[in-house]
Protein backbone atom coordinates (compact mmCIF):
# COMPACT_ATOMS: atom_id res chain seq x y z
CA UNK A 1 0.00 0.00 0.00
CA UNK A 2 1.27 3.45 -0.90
CA UNK A 3 0.84 6.09 1.78
CA UNK A 4 0.64 9.58 0.42
CA UNK A 5 2.40 12.36 2.23
CA UNK A 6 0.20 15.42 2.60
CA UNK A 7 1.50 18.61 1.11
CA UNK A 8 2.50 21.12 3.74
CA UNK A 9 0.45 24.29 3.60
CA UNK A 10 2.06 27.09 1.69
CA UNK A 11 3.11 30.12 3.68
CA UNK A 12 0.86 33.03 2.70
CA UNK A 13 2.71 35.89 1.03
CA UNK A 14 1.90 39.48 0.14
CA UNK A 15 0.60 40.61 -3.22
CA UNK A 16 1.83 43.70 -5.05
CA UNK A 17 -0.36 46.64 -3.97
CA UNK A 18 0.42 50.21 -5.06
CA UNK A 19 -0.20 53.05 -2.60
CA UNK A 20 0.73 56.65 -1.94
CA UNK A 21 0.96 59.52 -4.38
CA UNK A 22 -0.18 58.78 -7.90
CA UNK A 23 2.10 60.37 -10.48
CA UNK A 24 0.47 60.18 -13.86
CA UNK A 25 -0.38 56.51 -14.28
CA UNK A 26 2.09 55.23 -11.64
CA UNK A 27 2.02 55.06 -7.87
CA UNK A 28 5.08 56.23 -6.00
CA UNK A 29 5.14 53.25 -3.62
CA UNK A 30 4.25 49.56 -3.91
CA UNK A 31 4.10 46.74 -1.39
CA UNK A 32 6.51 44.14 -2.70
CA UNK A 33 5.05 40.75 -3.59
CA UNK A 34 6.29 37.54 -2.01
CA UNK A 35 6.92 38.76 1.55
CA UNK A 36 5.74 36.26 4.17
CA UNK A 37 2.50 37.56 5.64
CA UNK A 38 3.63 37.03 9.23
CA UNK A 39 6.69 39.22 8.55
CA UNK A 40 4.50 41.90 6.98
CA UNK A 41 2.13 41.78 9.96
CA UNK A 42 5.03 42.06 12.42
CA UNK A 43 6.26 45.16 10.58
CA UNK A 44 2.73 46.53 10.58
CA UNK A 45 2.74 46.16 14.35
CA UNK A 46 5.83 48.39 14.49
CA UNK A 47 4.16 50.98 12.25
CA UNK A 48 1.13 50.98 14.55
CA UNK A 49 3.40 51.50 17.58
CA UNK A 50 4.91 54.55 15.87
CA UNK A 51 1.48 55.88 14.91
CA UNK A 52 0.25 55.41 18.49
CA UNK A 53 3.25 57.28 19.90
CA UNK A 54 2.62 60.14 17.47
CA UNK A 55 -1.08 60.20 18.35
CA UNK A 56 -0.35 60.23 22.10
CA UNK A 57 2.03 63.15 21.67
CA UNK A 58 -0.51 64.97 19.52
CA UNK A 59 -3.21 64.41 22.14
CA UNK A 60 -0.98 65.63 24.95
CA UNK A 61 0.10 68.75 23.08
CA UNK A 62 -3.21 69.69 21.45
CA UNK A 63 -5.49 72.48 22.59
CA UNK A 64 -8.30 71.24 24.84
CA UNK A 65 -10.93 71.33 22.07
CA UNK A 66 -8.88 68.98 19.84
CA UNK A 67 -7.79 66.44 22.48
CA UNK A 68 -10.87 64.20 22.09
CA UNK A 69 -10.17 63.92 18.37
CA UNK A 70 -6.53 63.01 18.95
CA UNK A 71 -7.50 60.49 21.63
CA UNK A 72 -10.03 58.94 19.23
CA UNK A 73 -7.13 58.27 16.86
CA UNK A 74 -5.24 56.62 19.73
CA UNK A 75 -8.19 54.30 20.43
CA UNK A 76 -8.53 53.39 16.74
CA UNK A 77 -4.83 52.52 16.57
CA UNK A 78 -5.11 50.41 19.73
CA UNK A 79 -8.08 48.53 18.23
CA UNK A 80 -6.16 47.96 14.98
CA UNK A 81 -3.14 46.70 16.92
CA UNK A 82 -5.29 44.28 18.93
CA UNK A 83 -6.83 42.93 15.72
CA UNK A 84 -3.38 42.63 14.19
CA UNK A 85 -1.95 40.74 17.15
CA UNK A 86 -4.95 38.40 17.19
CA UNK A 87 -4.42 37.77 13.46
CA UNK A 88 -0.75 36.97 13.94
CA UNK A 89 -1.61 34.61 16.80
CA UNK A 90 -4.19 32.87 14.60
CA UNK A 91 -1.75 32.62 11.74
CA UNK A 92 0.90 31.12 13.98
CA UNK A 93 -1.59 28.54 15.24
CA UNK A 94 -2.26 27.17 11.74
CA UNK A 95 1.32 27.08 10.50
CA UNK A 96 3.43 23.99 11.10
CA UNK A 97 6.15 24.50 13.72
CA UNK A 98 8.84 24.53 11.03
CA UNK A 99 7.15 27.51 9.30
CA UNK A 100 6.29 29.60 12.36
CA UNK A 101 7.95 33.00 12.72
CA UNK A 102 10.77 33.17 15.22
CA UNK A 103 10.36 36.84 16.09
CA UNK A 104 7.99 37.59 18.98
CA UNK A 105 5.83 40.71 18.99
Amino acid sequence: MILSTPHPPQIPVTKSIPFGANIGNQNLFTVQPGIHVEDALALLSEYLNCAAATAYESADNSPAEFRPLARAVVHQIEAAKALLEASIAGLVDVLPKSQRPVHPL
